[in-house]
């Protein structure tokens, strides 16, 4: 009996201790899911932070990618604009070239025109002539080379007058590179090749003072190493002090005969870099500088400028004639 009661009791003993061990697992097993639930809630937090960086590292790498797209474009484009311009002024250039080779084809059909009148000119003025019929024939040869610098470059006698007589009242350095129209050329080759009128008409009256170009051409005979009628050489700075030295007249006459010679286009080609200058004996007195030479270029393409306007003007008033001719002649 006491040892049923003994076992009895080592058995409620055993019972205890494994309800005891039972209560201690649950217990530790509660807490690790406890523990469990806590790290799944961290995890899902950290998950959920993850994603939000990367979507935040999306959108600032698409706005950037946008904004240097936007960058490339505006260089496109500034480039394209940048080659239209370019094209552009290429353009431009080739058509200023193609007017320059039209302007001198003019100028070449010109000169030679004015060399046939030269050349009939001479012809009238043969020594079997009378001076009446040879002071006649110059006349209708100087009065048809002035028709055909009129119909050719459309410009009145008394705005190449007043640009001569303003050029001749300005400083000395403007006077030896300023421009006129090139029809002043022509009109003083003209008269130039003609010859004097007879020196019985001028011994009957008394002197008088001639105009700049008849005092022009005196100097081509009394100044021939200073003054040229083909190939000419600048003058020395400050030259018109010495002519007002040699000649009888007037500071006026004498600056406007000298503006004359100085205007020509074939002086203003001769203004050249350390080309020498000359004075009244043809004596070299000092060379051109790079100033007075780009000066001179300046002038020679204004001048052939002006010269190319006059002619489109020309060319369009004709155009514009034989319309209305035609205009009329074909109207019922």
């Amino acid at each position: 009996m006491d040892r049923l009661e003994a076992l009895y009791s080592a058995l409620e003993h055993e019972a205890d201790t494994q309800r005891q061990q039972r209560d201690t697992e649950r217990q530790a097993r509660a807490a690790l899911e406890s523990e469990n639930a806590r790290l799944r809630d961290a995890l899902a937090q950290l998950e959920q932070q993850a994603a939000s960086a990367a979507t935040a590292d999306a959108d600032a790498h698409q706005h950037a990618l946008a904004e240097a797209e936007r960058a490339l474009a505006a260089e496109r484009h500034e480039r394209e604009q940048l080659a239209e311009q370019l094209a552009a002024a290429r353009q431009t250039l080739q058509e200023q070239q193609a007017q320059l080779s039209a302007v001198n084809e003019a100028l070449l059909a010109r000169d030679a025109q004015l060399r046939e009148l030269a050349e009939q000119a001479e012809q009238a003025s043969a020594p079997q002539s009378s001076p009446n019929a040879e002071s006649g024939l110059a006349a209708q040869q100087e009065a048809q080379a002035e028709r055909l610098a009129s119909e050719r470059l459309n410009v009145s006698q008394p705005a190449a007058a007043a640009q001569s007589a303003t050029a001749a009242d300005s400083s000395e350095a403007q006077v030896s590179q300023a421009q006129v129209p090139q029809e002043q050329e022509a009109q003083q080759q003209n008269e130039v090749e003609q010859g004097e009128a007879p020196q019985a008409q001028q011994a009957s009256q008394p002197e008088a003072a001639p105009s700049p170009h008849a005092l022009l051409k005196q100097w081509y005979k009394r100044y021939p190493d200073t003054f040229f009628k083909g190939h000419t050489r600048p003058l020395k700075i400050g030259i018109h002090i010495e002519l007002l030295e040699n000649e009888p007249w007037d500071d006026k006459l004498v600056r406007r005969a000298l503006a004359g010679y100085v205007h020509l286009p074939r002086y203003l080609k001769a203004v050249r870099a350390g080309t020498q200058r000359v004075d009244l004996s043809g004596q070299s007195v000092g060379a051109v500088t790079e100033d007075e030479a780009r000066h001179a270029r300046q002038q020679l393409d204004e001048l052939t400028r002006q010269q190319k306007a006059r002619e489109e003007q020309a060319t369009d008033q004709r155009i514009s004639h034989k319309l209305s001719e035609l205009m009329t002649k074909h109207r019922p």
